[in-house]
């Protein structure tokens, strides 16, 4: 009687193993004795035959109650009730020799040893097929406004040929780009030399400083000066918006009490979102200025309510 075998043991998992831990084990038995990476031819016939049985549920169910039975270690005519449970071949699907069928893409297997290219008469095991041109990189500097309105830049394309004159081609820098975001333009790059796509075109986009304004993302950041007693008694104020808004302005209700680092939100005031999606939030933060100066009535108005502070903290 020929030895039996062990679909658990070819793949080297446990009874207990789940659907993954199996795809994981076949993955690298196969890569282990694939042919054309020199490894045994029938030692990869039985680990595909191993991962087709115990990949489909119902198969790897009757293996688990027939499995001394399977293939040639088949019982005789008389065994059960019902005869030989095999008598029709293999209940499984398929011969025990040869290769199985699958439900797996061998590319899958060799991707990460050879960075995926195995289909279409590519990778290491066959002819190379049309690949994509290089991608082009550069970095392109707008203002913070044209970071809020968008803009229009001119690239330089090199040329697909050694000594042409290449070309100029014009990119659109979307509103709401944020600085150090990557733009990609697919197409625009090097031309590929075996008929394949071309490369694409990335531009890093470099935003420059606001001297009032601060990007965080689609929100718009503005420090607002305040004297101490705007703080204190509170006041209106006229607030700039962002060019995003038309480059107008809006009041702004300061309350009494106002302390230094309160922040306003003004919603819908900042900057535009990508792809249209609306528009982020104007914070203005208060920032309380003391006079570096002061002339002799404002010292003596502070006086006064240096003594007024004084006789409230006197009752406590």
């Amino acid at each position: 009687m020929a030895e039996k075998k062990n679909y658990y043991d070819l793949l080297g998992v446990s009874k207990t193993a789940d659907a993954d831990e199996i795809k994981k084990a076949f993955r690298k038995k196969a890569r282990e004795h694939h042919p054309d990476t020199g490894g045994d031819e029938d030692a990869f016939k039985q680990v595909n035959e191993a991962y087709e049985i115990l990949s489909d549920k119902e198969k790897r169910a009757q293996y688990d109650q027939f499995g001394q039975y399977f293939g040639e270690n088949r019982p005789g005519p008389g065994y059960g009730a019902g005869g030989n449970p095999f008598a029709g071949g293999n209940p499984f699907g398929g011969s025990s020799g040869g290769y199985q069928r699958v439900d797996f893409d061998m590319s899958d297997i060799f991707g990460s040893m050879f960075g995926g290219a195995t289909g279409r008469g590519g990778g290491p095991f066959g002819r190379r097929g049309p690949t994509k041109g290089q991608d082009y990189q550069m970095s392109i500097n707008v203002s913070f406004d044209e970071s809020l309105t968008g803009a229009t830049r001119k690239a330089h394309i090199a040329a697909s040929t050694p000594g042409g004159a290449g070309k100029d081609i014009s990119v659109n820098i979307p509103a709401g780009v944020i600085d150090g975001q990557k733009l990609k333009f697919r197409g625009k790059g090097g031309v590929s030399d075996s008929g394949g796509p071309r490369g694409d075109l990335v531009i890093a986009v470099s935003i420059a400083q606001h001297p009032h304004f601060k990007r965080d993302k689609a929100d718009v950041l503005l420090d607002l000066p305040l004297s101490v007693s705007e703080a204190a008694l509170g006041t209106s104020v006229t607030v700039p918006l962002p060019l995003s808004d038309g480059g107008a302005k809006a009041k702004l209700k300061i309350p009494a009490g106002t302390q230094t680092g309160k922040v306003f939100r003004m919603k819908g005031k900042g900057a535009p979102k990508l792809k249209g999606k609306g528009h982020g939030d104007l914070l203005v933060k208060a920032v309380i200025e003391m006079p570096k100066k002061l002339s002799s009535k404002q010292k003596k108005l502070l006086k006064e309510l240096q003594e007024f502070d004084d006789d409230l903290r006197a009752h406590f």
